[in-house]
């Protein structure tokens, strides 16, 4: 079934415009025998993602190893990756393969890329470049064949420029960029989302929930969500724990926080208008114009992180949503940014043409209706 056909992609739930796009886009890049990295805040579901791109590769008979960069200290991530030799250091008692032998033919999903060491970014730019692997306290080395897709919430640009990451790792990684959305970007998604997670906890814990109030549920779709699906999760859980059975009350979504007392769901955003754009302008500008309506503006390096694609892309992406008066250009320089012309306009409305527009002079004043019979 195409992605755009189903609100469930390889356990990636969403129907969404952003999370549709998303999905096309996995369909066209897991083919494609390249790194992939992953981009998105803590708890979007990027782990999902890599594996969705698994599963479409040609790869997907083989092995996905996954690691996590941050859980592990320099030397044993190096270890965990490379496999060690007896003696290599204290407690390796025993010669150990590491992931990328053992992933051969398949992917390695490296999560959190931007806490790699200096030593383990230079080991793993060494592999992406000559397709060989040494273990640690060894001289030998051995060709593998390995797809990577990494992952990370942190902007990889700012340590570049800070330099605690490797520009040249950095390019080397993302040939191809997949952009998760923030559940905050796609609150259409909640209620789809709210009934997974009810059906998938009610079946782990025996549970005989069979819904949510009204007013349970709204309180859901209006959250921020900083700590995005994950949290949703984690909420619902506690929810279903305690109500049990029958329908989840408003009450119920409110937890003892560490001092004891009731911490409820955050307080919700202000409603936004969320109109489909999927066929009104392109995927760069429809992300473009999100971003602002989310964040209060945009900027170019914003783009080329969400959509992948190069500053004069960007640039030419939000020019154009200038020239058709959905945005205005603030500052200047390397500095400049762009925002809604009117934060509240309904952006569909604004894309297919406001009325009004063809009756105001240049000025913005209305101009004047003819009469019958008589001169304008």
């Amino acid at each position: 079934m195409a992605a755009a056909d189903s609100s469930s992609f390889h356990g990636i739930i969403g129907r969404s415009a952003a999370m549709q796009a998303l999905f096309r886009r996995i369909e066209r890049v897991a083919p494609i025998d390249v790194s992939v990295l992953i981009q998105g805040e803590s708890g979007t579901g990027k782990e999902l993602v890599a594996s969705a791109v698994h599963r479409l590769s040609g790869r997907r008979d083989r092995p996905l190893q996954t690691v996590n960069s941050g859980a592990l200290s320099r030397e044993l991530l190096l270890s965990e990756l490379f496999g060690h030799e007896r003696g290599a250091f204290t407690g390796a008692v025993t010669q150990k393969a590491g992931l990328l032998a053992a992933a051969h033919g398949g992917t390695l999903f490296l999560d959190e890329v931007a806490e790699l060491s200096p030593e383990g970014q230079v080991a793993l730019l060494r592999f992406l470049q000559e397709g060989e692997i040494r273990a640690v306290g060894s001289t030998v080395t051995r060709r593998v064949d390995v797809r990577v897709i990494a992952a990370t919430h942190r902007k990889l640009s700012s340590m570049i420029a800070a330099g605690t990451f490797r520009e040249d790792l950095y390019y080397r990684l993302r040939w191809v960029v997949l952009a998760v959305p923030p559940l905050r970007e796609r609150p259409d998604d909640i209620p789809l989302l709210v009934e997974h997670f009810r059906a998938k906890l009610n079946q782990r814990f025996g549970l005989a929930i069979s819904g949510f109030s009204a007013r349970a549920l709204a309180r859901l779709e209006d959250g921020p969500w900083p700590g995005n699906v994950r949290e949703l999760e984690t909420v619902l859980a506690q929810a279903l724990l305690i109500r049990g059975e029958g329908q989840v009350q408003l009450e119920d979504l409110a937890q003892p926080d560490e001092t004891g007392a009731g911490q409820a769901v955050r307080e919700p955003m202000p409603k936004r208008t969320a109109p489909d754009l999927d066929e009104l302008v392109e995927w760069p500008q429809q992300e473009a114009l999100r971003i602002a309506a989310a964040r209060g503006q945009v900027r170019r390096r914003d783009l080329t992180a969400r959509c992948g694609i190069s500053t004069e892309s960007a640039r030419k992406c939000l020019v154009g949503l200038v020239e058709r008066r959905l945005l205005r250009r603030a500052g200047g320089g390397r500095g400049v940014r762009y925002v809604l012309v009117r934060p509240r306009v309904d952006l569909g409305q604004a894309l297919r043409g406001r009325p009004n527009d063809r009756k105001r002079k240049p000025d913005g004043r209305k101009r004047k209706e003819a009469q019958p019979g008589g001169k304008p």
